[in-house]
């Protein structure tokens, strides 16, 4: 350590040892150790507490508003019927029945003529209209 270093680490010992008695600042510790005038710092002085007066704080409850829950839809039960809708039928003609005999389906109600698995309105057996 130089003899500049040493000086300087003596008297920075000094300032902190003059600063923790008179509560000064750093710089003006420093400034007193070297012998300069400082400009006027002002120490903060300690805030003072004041009294707080209790103000009772009005409370003010938010409405909440309750979620509708939503109603529950009991589902339709499937019927033959709606199975049966799924499937397009065959063309009237030539047929095979399922012990083997050939015969010819000309009925109505035995295929879907003009209409696709059951979408839109259908004739029931009264010539009535019905979804």
């Amino acid at each position: 350590m130089t003899a500049a270093q040493k000086t300087a680490k003596a008297k920075f010992k000094q300032a902190i040892a003059y600063r923790q008695k008179t509560g000064v600042s750093l710089k003006e510790a420093f400034a007193h150790i070297y012998g300069k005038k400082v400009g006027a710092v002002k120490k903060k002085a300690a805030p003072k507490k004041k009294a707080a007066k209790k103000v009772a704080k009005k409370i003010v409850r938010k409405v909440v508003k309750k979620k509708s829950t939503p109603k529950k839809v009991a589902k339709k039960k499937l019927t033959k019927a709606d199975y049966d809708k799924r499937y397009q039928a065959k063309k009237p003609g030539k047929r095979t029945s399922a012990s083997g005999n050939t015969y010819y389906e000309n009925r109505a109600n035995r295929t879907d003529r003009g209409k696709l698995l059951g979408i839109g309105f259908t004739l029931d057996k009264y010539n009535r209209l019905k979804k």
